[in-house]
């Protein structure tokens, strides 16, 4: 049979595929709604919380799962921005300043980069799997076009090889799928040996009107059923089905020359409509889409720019409140918007409802009792370092108890009555450990360090009076400064920020109970509290005068260990700390005679 255009070959070359920008807003509808119900995903306490899920499912790579690790993923870098922003906070409270502020590395995100990279092979080791079936059926698949080339070839025998032949088109129909790549050549092959099998070759004429007849009449049905789903008030399902209707029309055989032409143009026409269907509804969707995300954006402009500072009465807060509800019922009649930014503006939107039931129920508190709220978290904190009391695992337990101590600054106060005593109970159980540790490690660098948990403990009982500076007294803090002057040297590379703290809370007391007098630290300092002795003036300047010797000792003694040739740096720290010993000298002289 000879022909200048092949009716089969132009058949399968035509068909229509879906429409790209038809595939984008299919798979933008699923994810759109995937992400939109991360509202009814579980709530996790906290990052380890997420880590043991993460562990849990990490080596299943279902589709499922995938979207569930990027869930945790977005939850796990949230909670972690909260912890960082929460420590910032509190180091701003600490009068620290902002510039200066450095966050503590993330010692869980190893361990969720580990889970990742589990949950990345398991997907990996999938999509080889599926790889590698799919270059097995492409090469049975071949093998099978190769003997049906091979028996369409030989005109002679092919009236004995008929069944042989049908028997490989069935095998080739029943092999399992192939690369996406490699699907139009092999049915462009298949389709060219079956129509050599029957036109070229002439085998039996009967046999072959038969199966032309058979498969113009599945071909017609065909026809009809997609004729039908031009009118199909779902086009989405009309879409689909008329997918499966060529993939059923691929594998029905050739029909006659005559009607080849005819009836694949009938085919196309009524796909070509659907598909044009299947692309106006997603075209309609994207601009509803886009009329949500509008709707959304104001939605969350109107909750962010309710300025939360000037409401300060019930009423005020229950009025607020219905406003926030309107505005989330408002929310609710909307659908998605559009993939890109649908999950932003539903973060954005939560956010923002979250600030606001936040605030309020802190008011709430703060009106009910915020220091019985206070006293409560305090004594969870007691219990906390009461656990760790007896620990072994020094330095772990040391960093959780600088953890816990530095929270207990974060804290209000309690009520009067039960602060010294919830404070008390909550030293003793650090000290209890650090005596312990002290004991068991020995040591310079354990003194050292001991020397620092003094410091701290003495910073955290500036604070505990600080928080109640009305019942503070000036004796109180004079003891802690004498305390503060008698630990001797702490780690080098800890000195300047606790002594920055120190200082900043023995300024605050300065201040607060009338410690200082004009030029604070650098000149002479006067006391102007009744009853205390003149000559306190010049024991504050010993003081002073002994940390900041001991601070010139600390560095001296970090450059000897840096260098052990002499320096000029060297010889400059080691003339101001003679010359403060002298003074330190003179002033106690002072001291001995009374002077002030």
């Amino acid at each position: 049979m000879s022909e200048t255009l092949d009716p089969i070959q132009q058949e399968e070359n035509m068909l229509p595929t879906e429409p790209a920008a038809a595939e984008d807003a299919a798979e933008s509808a699923v994810e759109v709604e995937s992400t939109e119900n991360t509202e009814d995903k579980k709530i996790y306490a906290n990052r380890t919380e997420i880590l043991e899920r993460m562990a849990e499912i990490a080596g299943i790579a279902t589709e499922s799962v995938k979207n569930e690790i990027s869930y945790l993923k977005l939850l796990y870098y949230k909670l972690r921005q909260q912890e960082t922003d929460a420590e910032m906070q509190a180091f701003i409270d600490g009068n620290g300043d902002p510039a200066t502020y450095e966050s503590k590395a993330d010692e869980l995100e190893p361990r969720l980069k580990d889970l990742l990279n589990i949950q990345k092979e398991a997907r990996a080791a999938m999509v080889k799997a599926r790889d590698e079936e799919f270059a097995h059926n492409l090469a049975q698949k071949k093998e099978i076009l190769d003997k049906m080339e091979v028996i369409a070839s030989n005109a002679e025998d092919v009236g004995q090889k008929y069944n042989e032949f049908q028997e490989l088109q069935k095998q080739f129909k029943e092999i399992g799928s192939v690369d996406q790549q490699e699907v139009a050549g092999l049915w462009k092959r298949y389709t060219q040996l079956t129509e050599q099998f029957y036109d070229a070759l002439k085998i039996n004429k009967e046999l072959r009107d038969y199966d032309f007849r058979k498969n113009y009449e599945a071909k017609l049905q065909i026809c009809e059923e997609a004729e039908k789903l031009t009118q199909a008030a779902d086009v989405v399902d009309a879409f689909r089905k008329l997918q499966e209707m060529h993939e059923q029309w691929r594998i029905i055989g050739p029909v006659a020359p005559s009607v080849r032409e005819e009836i694949w143009n009938r085919f196309k026409a009524a796909s070509t409509e659907i598909n044009k269907r299947h692309q106006e509804h997603f075209e309609r969707l994207k601009a509803q889409e886009h009329a949500n995300e509008v709707g959304k954006t104001a939605i969350c402009e109107k909750i962010e720019a309710i300025d939360l500072s000037q409401i300060n009465t019930l009423k005020g807060w229950e009025d607020a409140t219905k406003v926030i509800l309107a505005f989330q019922d408002e929310w609710r009649k909307l659908g998605f918007a559009s993939k890109r930014v649908n999950t932003q503006l539903f973060e954005r939107f939560r956010q923002s409802c979250d600030n606001f039931f936040n605030q309020k129920a802190e008011y709430y508190h703060s009106v009910r009792g915020e220091q019985n709220e206070n006293l409560q978290i305090k004594l969870a904190l007691c219990e906390k370092a009461e656990a760790l009391s007896t620990s072994t695992e020094w330095r772990k337990t040391t960093d959780q108890l600088i953890a816990l101590q530095n929270e207990w600054k974060t804290i209000g106060p309690a009520p009067r009555k039960s602060s010294q005593q919830v404070w008390e109970r909550f030293k003793s159980a650090c000290d209890a450990f650090f005596r312990a540790k002290e004991e068991a490690v020995g040591g310079e660098r354990a003194t050292e360090r001991a020397n620092f948990e003094k410091k701290q403990e003495i910073i955290l009982a500036l604070n505990n009076l600080k928080e109640d500076v009305e019942n503070a007294s000036v004796g109180a803090v004079r003891e802690l400064m004498n305390k503060w002057s008698e630990i001797g040297h702490v780690p080098f590379k800890e000195k300047d920020k606790l002594q920055a703290k120190y200082r900043e809370l023995i300024d605050f007391f300065y201040e607060k109970l009338d410690m200082k007098g004009q030029r604070r630290r650098f000149e002479g300092i006067r006391e102007r509290v009744a009853g205390i002795k003149d000559s306190n003036t010049l024991q504050r300047k010993l003081e002073r005068l002994m940390n900041d010797l001991k601070t010139y000792e600390n560095n001296l003694g970090f450059l000897n260990a840096k260098s052990k040739s002499g320096n000029g740096l060297v010889a400059l720290m080691q003339s101001k700390m003679d010359e403060l010993k002298a003074e330190i000298e003179e002033l106690k002289k002072r001291i001995e005679a009374g002077e002030k």
